[in-house]
């Protein structure tokens, strides 16, 4: 299941420098730090291969696992290739710890000077490698590659993967809580999810990279700082997808369970789903105590709601009675809030709910007006201009009130999009009001093509003769339905 909040465009005017920052030095640590990795392991497991040194660990492993799990001694073979007895070599970690403590092949064995030679060259050369030498290995700790570990990555998918999510949720938290702010939180976070690998994956020497575990103390931290304001967010389970309205909070549950899921349902999976849920608890304790000491939030027209302390108290206030349907009180707050921000969208949405219960009254009409003409810039953008569009043509009194120009712009849009409905119940307006577009003509046809894919050839053949005459007139007026 993929959960991404997507409820405000990039804002140039508070740009995200640090998010954009820790990007960069992803990307650069992969492309130039880590390049190179590939051909280093391979020599390194050459030399484990050509030197015999995989053969003799092989040997003493198989003696290992008849000792200590029989059961599991049966199914493996008794030769493989170097790159095999390494990957299952390196994964039991009772037998690499006593390996390299020298309880496997001892001083006193024969074989011991001849192994000892090999296993450190052999170490030297994986040393060289970057993912495993800085990645986070809990049996081979290091204060170093506590924090180097959230910088590496194991391929352009995992890279790109991560970083979506960090700019996706990187840029609300640090807009809410200021850059340096975001700075420490980000390592902080990333710090209390690599603390979830000592605890459950205690003695691992496979290392453990990637910037996921701070990434989703970010989405920790957004939830409980967003509170209960509601966001927007896609979701994608299995073939599924869809966009959905909720309080920032719902997605905390969402996401641990879903981490618990995959922890329970694939625990031998090469991916650290205990680094996620450590990171998603870390930020949720981390922005817990930010509330708790009313940490002061950034104000500039952040459409995020969470400007001043007090701004977000009323708010979460006026969010609370709409939800209890007293959208009287609710009113008044929703009004000075929008008066000392014009531009959040949060706010405009809370109010243009609670005004439908005058949807005669000029605050219902000015921001209907106002959500209609925003640009739309993204997907969110798009859902709640035809969330608002369908709210305010179903609710308004006595009929919608909007412009000639707004009208134009938004049958053109809508006909783009293939609402063919919407496009119609402008279309009527127009028509009603005699009003000339320009390019009218030309949208005219695109909207005759909609009516047939619909299969109304009767509107089609109306539409097609209305733009050869280059205008709706009496043909559209004749349709019985609603218009501007």
């Amino acid at each position: 299941m993929i959960i991404i909040p997507l409820d405000r465009k990039l804002e140039w005017h508070n740009v995200p420098v640090v998010t954009f920052g820790i990007i960069l030095i992803n990307i650069l640590c992969y492309f130039l730090w880590q390049s190179g990795d590939d051909q280093r392991y391979v020599q390194a497991m050459d030399y484990y291969a050509e030197s015999g040194l995989g053969d003799i660990e092989w040997k003493y492993y198989l003696k290992y696992i008849s000792q200590h799990h029989p059961a599991e001694a049966e199914p493996l073979p008794k030769e493989s290739d170097a790159y095999l007895q390494y990957s299952l070599i390196v994964q039991d970690d009772g037998y690499m710890k006593k390996l390299l403590s020298d309880q496997v092949i001892t001083p006193d064995n024969a074989e011991y000077p001849d192994w000892k030679k090999k296993r450190e060259q052999f170490d030297r050369l994986l040393s060289k490698v970057v993912y495993i030498n800085w990645g986070l290995r809990t049996a081979l700790p290091r204060w170093d590659s506590l924090l180097g570990h959230m910088f590496l990555h194991g391929g352009v998918m995992h890279l790109l993967g991560n970083m979506i999510f960090l700019l996706a949720v990187g840029f609300l938290v640090e807009g809410a809580i200021g850059h340096v702010a975001f700075l420490i939180c980000y390592l902080l976070v990333g710090l209390g999810s690599a603390g979830f690998d000592f605890v459950f994956r205690a003695n691992d020497f496979t290392p453990s990279i990637g910037a996921s575990g701070a990434v989703a103390g970010l989405m920790g931290m957004y939830t409980v700082l967003y509170w209960k304001k509601r966001i927007r967010f896609f979701y994608f389970v299995f073939v599924y997808f869809d966009y959905v309205s909720l309080p920032a909070i719902a997605l905390l549950p969402l996401w641990i369970g879903n981490e618990i899921f995959y922890i329970l349902v694939y625990p031998d999976s090469y991916i650290n789903y205990f680094a996620h849920l450590g990171g998603l608890l870390t930020g949720a304790m981390v922005a817990s105590v930010m509330r708790l000491l009313h940490f002061p939030m950034i104000q500039e027209n952040d459409e995020s709601g969470l400007g001043t302390a007090d701004f977000c108290q009323r708010l979460e206030r006026a969010q609370s009675l709409c939800d209890r349907l007293e959208y009287r009180r609710a009113l008044p707050v929703l009004s000075q809030l929008h008066a000392e921000q014009p531009e959040n969208v949060p706010v405009m949405m809370l109010l243009h709910e609670a005004a439908r219960i005058d949807a005669q009254g000029d605050v219902f009409h000015r921001v209907s007006q106002r959500l209609l003409s925003r640009p739309v810039l993204d997907s969110a953008d798009k859902e709640l201009r035809k969330e608002v569009f369908r709210a305010y043509f179903k609710h308004a009194r006595p009929a919608p009130r909007l412009n000639r120009q707004l009208v134009c712009d938004l049958l053109d849009w809508f006909i783009g999009i293939g609402a063919y409905r919407e496009a119609e119940l402008l279309a009527k307006g127009i028509a009603k009001k005699h009003w000339q577009c320009e390019g009218l003509s030309e949208m005219l046809y695109r909207l005759a093509d909609l009516a047939e894919a619909h299969g109304e050839l009767g509107k089609s053949r109306l539409y097609r003769g209305a733009a050869e005459d280059d205008g709706l007139g009496r043909r559209v007026n004749d349709m019985k339905q609603p218009g501007v």
